[in-house]
């Protein structure tokens, strides 16, 4: 298997959106979709890395500077 080049996470959110539409038009052959299907698999594995990479880096930093965890965005701010 081709070693592929690891895209930032802008860029593999847009790949995945070009995957999606070409496998929403429907006008290419099984095997072609099999590929776009795989790629959009190993993107998204991707994406979640870099999810979950930012997600430990904002944590670490919380922590010092003195908040122990995350808080969600939708929760209602308690200090008004």
């Amino acid at each position: 298997m081709a070693k592929r080049k690891k895209l930032d996470y802008e860029a593999s959110v847009n790949e995945l959106e070009s995957l999606v539409n070409q496998l929403e038009q429907g006008d290419i052959s099984l095997e072609e979709s099999l590929k776009l299907y795989e790629n959009g698999v190993l993107l998204t594995r991707d994406c979640q890395q870099s999810l979950q990479a930012a997600e430990q880096k904002v944590q670490m930093l919380l922590k010092q500077s003195g908040q122990d965890k995350l808080v969600d965005f939708d929760q209602k701010n308690t200090d008004s």
